[in-house]
């Protein structure tokens, strides 16, 4: 039932029940073309994540070839500054295979799991530190229920890569303990800050930097595409690095 017509003594409701009964019948066309539009779309849209699914997939299984291509390079050179080098690429080309993995395990694949992804991602630096007898405490300590767009996720990525790189090699002498210490947290701005910090010697950004200063222009490039900068606190008494950017809404 989805109409009513009232009777009268004059008969004019027979002609207003053919016009309810042919609205009805053309009310119910129309819904059944609606439910197959949308059935349409759900089923494009399952093939199209299904589709993204398997190409993150095969990205990062390329990827992570690449690294090990990468890997297996250095192991076979002697020079020390081509094989830190090499170790060095490996560890941001994990950074991004890391992405597309988590990327390909999980239900959104517009979104990727901070706390998830920042953890795979130091068990990935720490293994490559550990080869490259570099290895330092690394913790990470992030805002619960933090995801973030998949391209926003790559430059953080490589941005924690590169400071962690480099504290792991330069803030602590020797074989003196330390600890490496990645935060994200959420500000009372509703943006995010990154920060990476240590308790060795201390660096300011000012200065002659140790190295090649590639690992300082990869984070200022990264940086730049979250529509932020780099800002060393003098005051730690270490090195911290922090960036606060804003996510698209």
């Amino acid at each position: 039932a989805v109409d009513y017509v009232w009777k009268d003594v004059h008969g004019h409701y027979r002609e207003l029940l053919a016009q309810s009964v042919k609205a009805a019948i053309e009310q119910r066309r129309l819904k059944r073309e609606t439910e197959a539009a949308h059935r349409a779309v759900r089923e494009a849209r399952d093939r199209a994540e299904l589709l993204l699914g398997e190409v993150n997939h095969r990205v990062a299984n390329s990827l992570a070839l690449v690294g090990s291509l990468a890997r297996l390079q250095a192991n076979a050179l002697q020079d020390e500054a081509a094989r830190n080098a090499l170790q060095e690429m490996q560890a941001r080309i994990m950074a991004v295979a890391n992405v597309h993995r988590r990327l390909y395990t999980s239900s959104d694949v517009r979104f990727v799991d901070m706390t998830s992804y920042l953890a795979s991602l130091i068990d990935d630096l720490t293994a490559v530190l550990v080869k490259a007898r570099q290895q330092r405490a690394i913790s990470a300590h992030v805002d619960k229920g933090v995801h973030m767009p998949t391209d926003k996720t790559v430059s953080l990525g490589v941005i924690v890569t590169e400071l962690v790189t480099n504290a792991c090699k330069y803030a602590y002498r020797g074989d003196e303990p330390g600890e490496v210490r990645v935060i994200l947290r959420r500000t009372e701005s509703g943006s995010l800050c990154l920060m990476v910090e240590d308790d060795g010697k201390g660096w300011t950004g000012d200065g002659q930097v140790e190295g090649t200063g590639l690992g300082s222009q990869v984070v200022r490039a990264m940086a730049s595409m979250l529509d932020s900068t780099v800002i060393y606190d003098a005051g730690h008494r270490g090195t911290r690095a922090s960036i606060e950017f804003t996510l698209p809404t």
